[in-house]
């Protein structure tokens, strides 16, 4: 990491640089700040920055050759910047070995590229004390394989939700202006990032590719940060981020994760107990969709840390599953469409990236079969009214006719019978029955020459004088009364 003194008589000039280099990530750990050339001078000589950014407007002429040996003896790389580019000024900075020289107004691009360039150049210089890796000397082989050799630079972990989006990511990662271009290890569904330098904030900036990255229309990613030199090969850290990495199961895409200890898994006993099988048996049978939701709810989405096994929740799933698939063939769901479906759910459970979608996919699948299950049943309901009222308008003339006997020929007891008439037709066997014999006394009266006991007979009455109390009743008029009007 290295030290930065910026020199500018414009205060407010001093405050932008050091704000555009809080933005990047540069291997700058201190900053300092002149607006005085005397101050200048005697921070160069007791701090001897590695990075001087000076503005050399600043310089009287009669100090130049004193300045010059100043910066010379006691800065690392110079930057120079002027108001006026003047040949001057441009010998000004040949003569300090100037990176580059800038003119006002500074164009944010071109001082963070200077700076870089800078920064590249004091490390090929070998100011950086730590010990390095080169690129060359990290393969495949030391990220799968341990070895004695420690690894003290940060490293990344990066995977996407989606699968389908590795290559998009890979290729984003290509072209991201990190700092220190890191090497590159893709396996099927994660890239491993692999730093060669130290970086300042390690963390703030996979949070600043994540938000790069999401701006540019990109899918769920998961970004897990290995920033502490203590001591471990780079086959210990990787398998230490595949644990930290473990925990957007629960947690979820769209994060940048540390290591902590919290991401060690608690034990749990993944078989549903006797009591949460007649949970299920009962609300599955009952169509309790909202009670089955609330109950995954609780169980998968209320969990904290420490998490518990995701191999173990993950098979708790499948046997929530398996009583799912009892209920589907205890009430005839299992056709070979519904079977795919339930196929599609369980490799859900086994591969699904995310608790919370497995969740809300098992919620989905069940109110399916639960709204087929009803479907169903209001279709059972409807054709057996309709087979029922059939009945009693082929046998309303027999007197003896009654609730059981229609039950029984809609295979149905005569409880059930008596509550689908009212839920669906709201009226009482009786009244259904009643008005389908006053209806056809009324064809008869109107159609044939028939006497009113004949009319009754025939209708189901066995007392005339009953029939025509009933038919006033309901008609307001007697049988005979009723005839008159019509013919």
């Amino acid at each position: 990491m290295y030290q930065l003194l910026i020199a500018d008589r414009d205060r407010q000039e001093l405050s932008g640089i050091e704000w555009l280099l809080s933005k990047y990530s540069f291997p700058i750990s201190d900053i300092k700040q002149s607006n005085d050339l005397a101050e200048t001078l005697n921070i160069l000589e007791n701090e001897q920055p590695d990075l001087l950014c000076m503005e050399l407007d600043m310089i009287p002429e009669g100090k130049w050759e004193m300045v010059k040996a100043f910066i010379n003896r006691h800065s690392g790389l110079t930057i120079a910047i002027t108001i006026e580019p003047t040949f001057e000024r441009a010998m000004q900075a040949i003569e300090i070995s100037a990176v580059d020289l800038l003119v006002k107004p500074l164009s944010p691009s071109r001082l963070k590229s200077t700076i870089q360039q800078g920064c590249r150049q004091l490390a090929a210089k070998g100011y950086d004390n730590h010990p390095k890796i080169h690129q060359h000397s990290i393969n495949y082989e030391d990220i799968f394989i341990e070895s004695d050799l420690f690894y003290p630079h940060p490293v990344y972990l990066v995977r996407p939700e989606y699968g389908n989006q590795l290559n998009d990511l890979r290729t984003f990662i290509t072209q991201f202006d990190f700092y220190n271009t890191p090497s590159l290890f893709s396996t099927t569904d994660q890239i491993i990032l692999v730093f060669h330098e130290q970086i300042p904030e390690p963390f703030q900036q996979a949070r600043r590719f994540l938000s790069e990255w999401e701006r540019n229309n990109g899918g769920p990613v998961a970004i897990a940060v290995h920033d502490k030199n203590n001591g471990q090969s780079i086959h210990s850290i990787y398998q230490q981020l595949r644990k930290v990495m473990e925990a957007t199961f629960f947690t979820g895409y769209k994060q940048v994760l540390r290591y902590e200890e919290k991401y060690l898994w608690r034990d749990m006993d993944p078989f549903l107990t006797m009591d949460e099988q007649r949970f299920w048996v009962h609300h599955l049978d009952e169509g309790q969709a909202e009670e089955i939701k609330s109950w995954l709810y609780q169980e998968f989405l209320d969990l904290r840390p420490p998490y518990p096994n995701p191999g173990l929740l993950r098979t708790r799933l499948t046997s929530i599953l398996a009583q799912v698939r009892r209920f589907m063939i205890r009430k005839g769901l299992d056709s070979p469409d519904r079977d795919i479906r339930y196929k599609q759910v369980f490799d859900k459970i086994l591969y699904g990236p995310v608790l919370y979608r497995i969740v809300q996919e098992i919620v989905l699948f069940i109110n399916e079969l639960i709204h087929t299950l009803e479907d169903q049943s209001e279709r059972a309901i409807v054709n057996a009214g309709e087979a029922a009222l059939s009945y009693i308008e082929e046998n309303y003339m027999d007197p003896a006719l009654s609730l059981g006997d229609v039950a029984g020929y809609i295979n149905r007891s005569p409880a059930y019978f008596s509550h689908l008439l009212s839920k669906k037709y709201r009226q009482t066997f009786r009244e259904i029955l009643l008005q389908v014999r006053i209806q056809k006394a009324k064809e008869l009266l109107e159609s044939t020459d028939e006497n009113i006991q004949q009319i009754a007979g025939a209708v189901g009455f066995n007392q005339p004088n009953y029939f025509s109390r009933v038919f006033k009743k309901v008609t307001g008029k007697t049988p005979r009364e009723y005839r008159n009007i019509k013919v």
